[in-house]
């Protein structure tokens, strides 16, 4: 099981994932964005990079993130956000990866750890291109 998250301060943009086998952490991730991109970017991301990850895998795999926002866009069949649309053909071609949503800071482990990762990516993570040229047109303006 899977468990991403986005983060935002001031310093930057963050995102992550962690993964645990029978209780044990196993797997991490962090990924650095950009300063403009948003948290919801970031969520997106961290979302997007555990679906990659956990595709190499043929076992049922739940992915938990406590974006709620998320999990409705991910939803939604009309949606004119690409990173979103990248995430559903990832889930698409992967039938086996199951997106849920969890409660925020409500003492899961899972989802308190990958929370700390996210805040480290912003100056730890693998750096990522650009998520969205319209957003970086936008701040230039």
């Amino acid at each position: 099981m899977f468990f991403t998250d986005g983060s935002k301060t001031e310093m930057g943009t963050g995102c992550s994932y962690c993964a645990f086998e029978n209780g044990n952490h196993v797997l991490e991730w962090k990924g650095k964005l950009e300063k403009f991109h948003t948290v919801f970017q970031a969520e997106l991301m961290g979302l997007k990079e555990a679906i990659i990850r956990a595709s190499e895998g043929n076992e049922i795999t739940k992915i938990w993130t406590d974006s709620l926002s998320s999990v409705m866009a991910v939803l939604d069949p009309h949606t004119p956000h690409q990173l979103v649309q990248d995430i559903q053909s990832l889930l698409t071609q992967n039938r086996n990866i199951l997106v849920r949503w969890i409660k925020a800071h409500a003492g899961y482990r899972g989802n308190e750890e990958v929370d700390t990762l996210a805040k480290k990516a912003i100056t730890e993570g693998v750096v990522m291109k650009a998520l969205n040229l319209l957003c970086e047109l936008k701040q230039d303006v």
